[in-house]
């Protein structure tokens, strides 16, 4: 009878894994968000209005969204480490590419195969944590792997914002390009978690069965489904922020570097209560966790776009990632409890495609209200999303609990 190799290796070794892998993903991090905090600036040289930033912005998403669920299940049968080390090495292709392009058609592309070559990324991450969180503490290990990538998400707009005003706008992706190439070396010391012998990997391909039967299973479990739906909109209201918050902040004469303090602010929640927030779940239920996340986020997206003061943009900011930093880690951490094991990678890239559909309705939906209505409504799109997601999962709550009653 196979033994998981994590029943295998000592608590020990397990950390140090987490840990490593939590380095590999703070310093991804920052290189992704040092070149995202100028990248709708970028476009809208190319573009001129900041409506259609947020329409070429979301082909990235659509890339992703349809190689998600693929790049899962192919985790799990080649490996995370090869996958990762493929894809890394792709991404800082695609960034130099971003660097030296001067064509609004090539941009086009770029924005294709960046989302292409990024989605495996994400799932990967999802899916090693999963791997190895010990049961009962999968929202601290999923809290504190978030912690480290969202310190990323903190130190990378700024020095991208820093980069972008002492140099010029394209200087964060080269500085992300090279940096990404010696990441490559970390991941050679992770080990694979999934492998010798989870699941059958007789054959390392795919095929149509394996996306069918995984969907057919996912469509079957209620929680499974709303949990999805909450993670659409935590990355539609991601994709506003990143897209059109830069843009709103640029129309009241902010500079970039204050953009990107205002974008390293909305990670400070992150860093500083979500191990915590991890742990609580653990004890009290990942679900009531979930639903005041959302509820706080909810009370404070509307008002967002109309504020011009810089105390109340990042008070308010700092707020609304109080909320997700409830909701984000133990959405993931609850997902773990529920699916089995040898489907990790396929799950993650169910979750993974619900997050990049959330980061290509975002755009779009925000697009549609900026057009109509200017810059100070492009969040609001975000905050109905919110309001309808908060009460789809409440109701499906109730319904849960009730079955397990009757049952």
């Amino acid at each position: 009878m196979f033994t998981p190799r994590l029943r295998r290796q000592s608590q020990a070794d397990v950390h140090t894994q987490l840990i490593l892998f939590s380095t590999i993903f703070l310093l991804f991090s920052v290189f992704i968000g040092a070149f995202i905090t100028v990248h709708p600036l970028y476009l809208k040289q190319f573009l001129g209005k900041a409506e259609l930033v947020g329409l070429i912005a979301a082909l990235a998403s659509l890339a992703g969204l349809v190689s998600s669920l693929p790049f899962g299940l192919l985790s799990d049968k080649i490996g995370r480490k090869r996958l990762l080390i493929v894809s890394f090495l792709i991404i800082s292709m695609v960034l130099f590419a971003f660097f030296r392009n001067t064509s609004l058609y090539a941009l086009i592309g770029l924005q294709i195969a960046f989302g292409i070559s990024v989605a495996p990324v994400w799932v990967i991450s999802e899916a090693f944590v999963k791997d190895i969180s010990p049961i009962g503490r999968r929202g601290e290990y999923r809290s504190f792997y978030g912690t480290f990538a969202n310190a990323g998400m903190f130190i990378g707009p700024l020095v991208g914002g820093l980069l972008a005003e002492r140099f010029e706008i394209r200087t964060p992706y080269l500085f992300s390009a090279l940096l990404l190439l010696g990441l490559v070396v970390l991941v050679f010391k992770l080990k694979d978690n999934n492998r010798d012998g989870i699941r059958n990997t007789e054959s390392s391909g795919i095929g149509t069965d394996d996306l069918v039967a995984v969907l057919k299973e996912f469509r079957q479990q209620p929680e499974l489904k709303v949990l999805a739906l909450c993670t659409v909109s935590l990355f539609f209201w991601y994709s506003a922020k990143w897209v059109f918050g830069p843009l709103f902040l640029r129309s009241l004469g902010y500079s970039p570097f204050i953009i990107g303090l205002w974008l390293g602010i909305s990670t400070v929640p992150f860093l500083l209560f979500q191990i915590p927030f991890g742990k609580l779940g653990d004890r009290m239920g990942k679900t009531k966790m979930i639903c005041l996340g959302f509820s706080i986020s909810t009370l404070f997206i509307i008002p967002l776009g109309f504020l011009n003061s810089l105390s109340g943009l990042l008070a308010t900011i700092f707020i609304i990632s109080l909320g997700t930093t409830f909701t984000e880690p133990l959405i993931e951490a609850r997902v773990t409890d529920i699916v089995p094991r040898e489907k990790y990678g396929a799950y993650s890239g169910i979750f993974e495609l619900a997050k990049t559909s959330g980061f290509l309705i975002g755009p779009v939906s925000s697009s549609i209200f900026v057009y109509l209505f200017g810059i100070s409504f492009s969040f609001i799109p975000a905050g109905i999303i919110f309001i309808v997601t908060l009460a789809l999962f409440w109701y499906t709550q109730r319904c849960v609990c009730r079955l397990s009653v009757v049952s």
